[in-house]
């Protein structure tokens, strides 16, 4: 399948297309103000309050009886439903109606003991790189290339992938993390990112708060089918927008951070940790916008051709490689739309007696296997 990804002509962009990069973006750097935003709630089940008190007074010299815990998880639950925010960012036990200077003590300690764990299991920053499935939608051209002027990178997924360039890429992140495992840390970094489409839905479905505490809060998953419906569960609303942004057709690659337990904290990564560079033969075609320049044009197409150039010169490992198509947006005479035409294919015009095969063979999913000296044609899914 063949996705789509807006670009304007900055020179950040034109970089991306030289080099083969691929920037992953914060939440912070969407025009989405509720992209990626997790909406998890607790609710009021007794066992896990009490094994979240219980678990917030590990490797601490402080007790508590049983009475005065049963008492503390009969007011959490009846505070609930509560927010994982507002639990993470306010003093939620604050109303207790502690008896006791000792018992106030008790409570402050125990909240403050909680705010730290959720400060670690709380749902992590994801990072992204957006594209679309859709090549002829007017507001994305508007929106995503500076009003038409930009152009539209296509991209040909490898088993539903986009796989990183061997030869740049990056294996691991290290932190100094005195709450770690060790002092030090690493973190192996992905070879390929995974294709996943975005939902769109009205209104949002709250997940448990829990499923983001530890182990010792909510057991141990044996079942991998259970395990498996879990991942899913914390990874859907990373993949799900409002109604009004389903113009868009949006799937995405997502970079996920480390995991918190493994550094004794959430880890964020910096903007140069964000920037990959991918497999280049992926890159199967550009559309030029309908109101691009004839300068911007010739100079993103000297671009290709040096971009070829070092490709050739570097990627000399077993890969996949397929025709690249040029099209033209162009603005229909007698409709309100889009036309995405042809213009050439490897360099070859459409009046090539080659062009229709290859062009079929390209629309098809179809490229050449490469390794060592050899080349064959098969179809990629």
């Amino acid at each position: 399948m063949h996705y789509y990804r807006y670009r304007s002509n900055s020179e950040v962009s034109l970089k991306e297309l030289l080099y083969s990069e691929m920037y992953f973006s914060s939440p912070e750097e969407c025009n989405d103000p509720f992209d990626s935003k997790t909406f998890y709630v607790f609710d009021n089940n007794k066992d896990k309050w009490t094994k979240l008190l219980k678990f917030s007074l590990e490797q601490t010299n402080a007790t508590i009886s049983k009475d005065f815990l049963q008492i503390m998880v009969d007011f959490l639950c009846a505070s609930c439903p509560l927010t994982f925010d507002t639990a993470a960012n306010s003093n939620f036990l604050e109303d207790f109606p502690s008896k006791t200077v000792e018992q106030s003590a008790l409570v402050n300690f125990i909240a403050v003991r909680i705010k730290a764990i959720l400060a670690i299991y709380k749902p992590p920053t994801k990072y992204f790189a957006s594209f679309s499935k859709l090549n002829s939608e007017s507001l994305m051209w508007s929106h995503y290339a500076n009003k038409h002027t930009g152009f539209c990178l296509i991209f040909k997924a490898i088993d539903g992938e986009l796989k990183l360039s061997p030869k740049f890429k990056k294996d691991q992140i290290i932190r100094k993390t005195p709450n770690g495992i060790a002092n030090e840390m690493s973190y192996t970094l992905p070879e390929s990112f995974k294709f996943k489409d975005i939902e769109y839905k009205r209104d949002v479905e709250s997940l448990d708060a829990f499923l983001h505490m530890p182990v010792a809060v909510t057991g141990d998953v044996s079942n991998q089918r259970e395990a498996g419906k879990l991942s899913t569960q914390r990874e859907s609303h990373y993949l799900q927008k409002g109604q009004s942004w389903f113009y868009e057709s949006e799937t995405r690659l997502t970079l996920p951070p480390p995991p918190p337990w493994l550094f004794g904290e959430q880890i964020t990564y910096s903007r140069q940790e964000r920037l990959f560079h991918y497999e280049p033969s992926q890159l199967a075609g550009i559309i030029y916008g309908a109101r691009i320049s004839i300068e911007d044009k010739i100079r993103i197409q000297e671009i290709l051709k040096e971009r070829k150039n070092f490709i050739n010169e570097v990627s000399n490992y077993s890969r996949t490689v397929f025709n690249f198509v040029e099209f033209e947006a162009k603005l229909s005479t007698n409709q309100r739309q889009l036309n995405i035409e042809p213009i050439s294919l490897n360099g070859k015009p459409t009046i090539d007696k080659d062009f229709k095969r290859l062009y079929k063979e390209w629309q098809e999913g179809y490229g050449y296997k490469r390794e060592n000296s050899s080349s064959r044609l098969i179809q990629v899914k």
